[in-house]
């Protein structure tokens, strides 16, 4: 079974990192990872080294998006479950993604997968084979696959410099490595998770963090896939929604929102 990683970028001028981890029950083992550019570009990356075979993608990017403002009930609930860890999703509408691309780029690349025979569904059986597709979100997995109080500050953000962003590269390398001894183990090339970070600026920083990201999404389709009592989809197929794994304590919490809803 191949579990492959899309960390989309939301416009077709900046790189998207990839990964694919070969897993089965017992481990697996990320066999390539890169960049890749147009929608065309990761069709054809996906379709060559999947081929027939069966495969979960995991692609961290909205990929349905009914509103045309505001925010999707995936971010109302992914913020409710981990604002505390400062994961909490960015609001996603047709009209801010539209303004990069002039379309939703993650609908878009999804009827393509579509069209190559992948089905769009974030609801899984355990150590089922198939070959489907659906939405992730880094941040809050990594809470929970992690056991982390916050989120790691690797991102480029305002007043985040060099040297701060160095040091949370090196905790998100420590945890990567530490997916060796998690369930399910991952093997991931010693040349990315030895990279020295202080040689990496600009460009080259953020393709390294594409790739990380692309490999981590790949993880959490493996993940899912082992696990899917320890997920969750936030959201439904109407209104958007995120797949992403959870503390036992979300779960309860998931329980009796929907039971005051139906209320």
């Amino acid at each position: 079974m191949l579990f492959v990683g899309l960390d989309l970028a939301w416009s077709t001028k900046n790189s998207s990192g990839i990964a694919i981890i070969d897993g089965n029950k017992k481990k697996g083992e990320v066999v390539s990872f890169g960049l890749v550019g147009s929608d065309d570009e990761i069709i054809e990356t996906i379709t060559k080294t999947v081929g027939n075979r069966n495969a979960f993608i995991a692609i961290d990017a909205p990929l349905i998006v009914p509103n045309e403002e505001g925010r999707r009930i995936a971010e109302t609930i992914t913020g409710d479950l981990f604002r505390k860890y400062n994961a909490g999703a960015h609001p996603a509408n047709r009209s801010h993604l539209a303004s990069w691309t002039g379309t939703i780029r993650g609908e878009e690349i999804a009827k393509k997968l579509q069209k190559k025979g992948f089905a769009h569904s974030p609801f899984i059986a355990q150590y089922e084979e198939d070959r489907r597709f659906f939405e992730v979100y880094p941040h809050p997995s990594m809470i929970v696959l992690f056991n982390l109080k916050t989120v790691i500050p690797y991102k480029n953000k305002p007043n985040r410099d060099y040297e701060s962003r160095w040091g949370a590269f090196k905790e998100y390398q420590q945890h990567m490595k530490e997916l060796k001894g998690a369930a399910p183990p991952v093997s991931i090339p010693r040349e990315v998770l030895s990279m020295k970070i202080e040689n990496l600026k600009a460009q080259k920083l953020k393709d390294y963090e594409d790739v990380l990201d692309g490999i981590f999404c790949a993880y959490i389709a493996y993940y899912c896939w082992a696990n899917p009592d320890k997920c969750a989809v936030l959201g439904d197929m109407d209104r958007g929604y995120i797949m992403t794994p959870i503390f036992d304590s979300m779960r309860n919490a998931l329980k009796i929102d929907q039971m005051q809803k139906k209320l």
